[in-house]
């Protein structure tokens, strides 16, 4: 098997991850096995506004979170494990869209 699998030049990078049943989390990838991550210092995003109108996961990729909205964001956690069915989407985020994540503290 390959050690250059599809996925791993994102692990150690900030990511955004929209899974089926699990929602949508930020964090440092560190582990990818098909359609099951491993996130460290990981949030569930519950609510964001983004700075577009779209409202999508690239949009927060790119740019971070919309200033001065209330979003609502779970507590950081060291570690979380998403195992998911086939459609996992991970996209890379910026390290400013991470950072506008992780310092986010509520209005």
């Amino acid at each position: 098997m390959s050690e250059n699998k599809i996925g791993n030049n994102l692990i150690g990078r900030p990511v955004i991850v929209r899974a089926n049943v699990a929602g949508v989390h930020v964090g440092l990838l560190q582990e990818i096995n098909g359609t099951s991550v491993i996130l460290t210092n990981a949030y569930r995003l519950w609510r964001v506004y983004t700075r577009d109108k779209s409202g999508s996961v690239s949009d927060i990729a790119a740019n971070g979170l919309k200033d001065k909205a209330d979003h609502q964001i779970g507590a950081r956690l060291n570690s979380v494990l998403i195992v998911n069915p086939p459609g996992l989407e991970i996209a890379e985020m910026t390290d400013d869209a991470y950072k506008s994540v992780s310092t986010f503290v509520s209005i």
